[in-house]
């Protein structure tokens, strides 16, 4: 039977109550690993399973007020044995949320890896409700995506990793205060739980100008399997379109004739991201396939951006349309429809009409000609 829920963090208590419209809301399944019998599948190699007797239906609500009732971090303490601020890796999403409260991003990466952000600065990767990875590294989400992320207060550079490495610590103290690991690369030095499983603790070490001098410091961590397949499938994965060209046909019919788009209208049309953050303005932001990305204020559809990629390492813009424009549209005929009212130089254009801004971005072609590659609108 399954239960529709929603898992608030509201001062740090974690509550069950029947989902609401809300700014934002992303769906998955999650199943609580403290309830639920475990067996081992031995092929070519060892994994351990959940026995799923019932699956739970979750919903994660965000609201202008998230990161004033975001419950405090049980430690600032990084290790092998205690994990990552009090959370540890194989525990379940469930668990997740009662100890670091509502993620500002989830990106499904694909069918069984999903990836949440707390802030910019933290992301655990998850596969198939349990938590797998832990880091302050972000690989899979574009650097345009990450700026729109809201902030978490409670991530700062205060950590310490297994209480006596910290934020900026020196790659020689590093190796005085931690001498267990081993420099693998030089920018990493692992601690390892678990040689079999591939449980490591990787310090993140970077090359920093400081007053004119170069010096290797500690910059963050890695916590997790470091090397397990899911993960490096979850990052060559292509993205499935999600709707891509449905998404685009729906809001531009919608603006036809006349009327506003929310994100209770996306729902009932059955449209589900692939990505949705709540950012520092208040908006929410909802990411189809690669490229389509719509900015909600107050649930309205306030921006529709189509760029070249969001995502790191997929693959380039395919095709699109809306309304009058396409993906390498000429430059020519952009001006026909415009005229006089564009502003900008080649390669960048800005028009404003009545109930909307176009930012127009170009690349030229091998034969010479501007085409239009990404687009912007800015709803009225």
């Amino acid at each position: 039977m399954d239960k529709k829920v929603i898992a608030s963090m509201g001062l740090g208590f974690f509550m069950l109550q029947p989902v609401p419209i809300a700014l934002a809301q992303t769906k998955y399944e999650v199943v609580d690993n403290t309830e639920k019998s475990v067996k081992e599948i031995k092929g070519s190699g060892k994994e351990t399973v959940l026995v799923i007797e019932e699956e739970i239906k979750f919903s994660i609500s965000r609201s202008p007020r998230i990161n004033k009732s975001q419950p405090p971090l049980q430690s600032n303490n990084i290790s092998l044995e205690g994990g990552v601020f009090g959370l540890t890796i194989d525990e379940s999403v469930t668990r997740m949320l009662r100890v670091l409260g509502t993620p500002m991003s989830t990106y499904n990466v694909n069918e069984d890896t999903v990836l949440y952000s707390y802030g910019r600065n933290l992301w655990v990767v998850t596969h198939r409700g349990i938590v797998k990875k832990v880091t302050t590294e972000n690989l899979w989400v574009s650097t345009t995506l990450t700026n729109s992320i809201a902030f978490d207060n409670r991530f700062n550079s205060e950590w310490l990793i297994e209480d006596k490495v910290g934020y900026e610590t020196e790659k020689a103290e590093l190796l005085k205060k931690l001498p267990e690991g081993n420099l693998i690369e030089r920018g990493k030095y692992r601690l390892t739980l678990n040689k079999e499983a591939d449980v490591n603790l990787d310090v993140i070490i970077d090359l920093k100008i400081i007053n004119g001098k170069k010096e290797w410091l500690v910059n963050g961590f890695e916590y997790g399997y470091t090397d397990s397949a899911f993960i490096e499938g979850s990052s060559d994965e292509t993205e499935k379109a999600h709707q891509y060209n449905e998404v685009i046909a729906f809001v531009d019919s919608k603006r036809k004739e006349g009327d506003t788009v929310t994100i209770e209208q996306l729902y009932e049309q059955g449209f589900n991201p692939i990505f949705d953050a709540y950012a520092d303005n208040g908006e929410v932001i909802q990411v189809y396939d690669n490229h389509l990305v719509l900015n909600f204020t107050y649930q309205e559809l306030s921006k529709l951006s189509v760029y070249e990629s969001v995502f790191r390492n997929k693959q380039n813009l395919k095709d699109w349309k809306f309304a009058e424009h396409y993906f390498e549209q000429p430059s020519a005929e952009v001006k026909a429809l415009y005229g006089d009212e564009i502003m900008g130089s080649d390669d960048y254009w800005q028009v404003f009409l009545d109930d909307a801004k176009y930012d127009l971005y170009f690349v030229e072609n091998d034969d010479g000609t501007m085409t239009l590659a990404e687009l912007e609108i800015e709803f009225f």
